[in-house]
């Protein structure tokens, strides 16, 4: 299958909390999740990927891409920053999701679609709850709700955001964001992404091994791996034998 090329850029729709109280707080109330959404479009943007963002109003998008500074642009609506990009970003918590996608769902055929989600809300407190039920992965909920052409893969969700700024482009070995797919084209192109946010791609399976890169899963942060960055060669050994590979 032929690659598509990702020429306009990236669609990002970022939408920081929700009425059912997700968004709150993270990481015992160290991080805000909204900055993981602003660190992944920053590191997109700072390799010189266009991002084209959208927010819960456009103002909200204004000064978001004026946060991030060159590379970034405010679209008016999640439609109009679907339109401008060859790819999309639903960096999204769980309940504002089925909407949006419902919103843009005949605009997405041919696009490559990413989902950054987790199946969990965080109360006041700094308590983590799962929203799904046990075995059922966020990944496997949105692809469900996509389209037929939809071009759908889980990346951009395994590191909070003081791992996904300090990892990015480090050296001499790079971190590793695990990614699931079973599309080529977008393998391809999600790898390519990953790789200009500064970091190597390791395809953890498709899209029914979601589980394992969202948060509680043995290849997310916020679980197998504690906290920590993994290398290539490490990732590789973490991932299934026969179904990984760099992208």
């Amino acid at each position: 299958m032929k690659s598509m090329r990702l020429n306009r850029g990236i669609g990002l729709q970022v939408h920081p909390q929700s009425k059912s109280g997700e968004g709150e707080r993270h990481d015992n109330g160290n991080n805000r999740p909204g900055q993981h959404r602003r660190d992944v479009a920053r590191e997109l943007a700072s390799g010189g990927e266009a991002v084209v963002l959208s927010a819960t109003s456009p103002e909200k998008a204004q000064q978001l891409a004026a946060e991030i500074g060159s590379g970034a642009s405010a679209a008016r609506d999640n439609r109009d920053a679907v339109n401008r990009a060859d790819a999309v970003v639903l960096a999204l918590w769980l309940g504002p999701m089925q909407a949006v996608i419902a919103e843009i769902a005949d605009l997405l055929p041919g696009k490559v679609v990413i989902d950054t989600s987790n199946p969990i809300s965080v109360g006041a407190d700094g308590t983590i709850a799962r929203t799904l039920p046990d075995g059922q992965s966020s990944g496997e909920l949105v692809s469900s709700l996509l389209p037929e052409g939809a071009r759908f893969a889980k990346a951009f969700g395994t590191l909070p955001p003081q791992l996904l700024s300090s990892g990015a482009n480090r050296a001499p070995a790079g971190a590793v964001l695990f990614y699931t797919t079973d599309d080529p084209t977008a393998a391809t192109n999600v790898g390519r992404l990953i790789r200009i946010a500064g970091f190597d791609p390791v395809l953890a399976g498709g899209v029914g091994d979601s589980g394992r890169i969202e948060v509680g899963g043995d290849l997310h942060a916020f679980g197998g791996l504690n906290g920590r960055l993994v290398d290539a060669e490490e990732a590789e050994s973490l991932a299934r034998p026969g179904e990984t590979a760099r992208a």
